[in-house]
């Protein structure tokens, strides 16, 4: 069911699936839904936001723990972005950028989840950051703007039906991480 949830809000945001949908696409009962998932279609939205903020954490401080250096960090995370884009044949963007953008200001459960993730994953680019020698400033303004641009390139990526914006947004990444290394 989460998986089945996760791949409809990257193609459409939250607003833009039903239950009837995720139903039928994960094969699951309706009765099984409500029995799992109580809070309905918000606590499915959570639990997808928070699946999925683990993993990517996750993946940000494998990455940095193996001792690349930043503008290889940088490189890795947009060209496995733009693969991700790709693989989905663009149809697809972040779930998490896409969720955020279509939830209401009543779905606080989800509110909660995207502003913990996004905090989570910026915690750990921010990391990774000031182990490579940028300052504890530095690394946090790097880390937001790396956030930015990493979900920026996932909506551009679908718009344009393209890969360009993720090396794009890499190059951008490097040359800022550049100048913030030296400050």
């Amino acid at each position: 069911m989460l998986t089945a949830a996760s791949g409809l809000f990257r193609q459409r945001g939250y607003e833009g699936i039903g239950i009837a949908e995720r139903l039928e696409k994960s094969g699951a009962a309706r009765r099984s839904l409500y029995f799992h998932f109580p809070g309905g279609k918000e606590q499915i939205g959570a639990e997808v936001i928070n699946g999925f903020a683990i993993r990517t954490a996750a993946r940000f401080r494998e990455l940095d723990e193996s001792g690349v250096d930043l503008e290889t960090f940088i490189v890795s995370v947009f060209k496995t972005t733009a693969k991700e884009s790709k693989a989905c044949e663009f149809d697809g963007s972040c779930p998490i950028a896409a969720i955020a953008a279509g939830f209401g200001v009543d779905n606080k459960l989800l509110a909660v989840a995207i502003r913990d993730c996004f905090a989570a994953w910026e915690a750990a680019i921010a990391q990774a950051a000031r182990t490579r020698g940028m300052t504890e400033a530095n690394a946090a303004v790097f880390a937001s703007a790396f956030l930015a641009s990493m979900e920026g390139a996932f909506v551009l990526s679908k718009a344009q039906r393209s890969t360009a914006p993720h090396l794009n947004a890499s190059r951008a990444m490097q040359a800022l991480a550049a100048a913030l290394l030296v400050n």
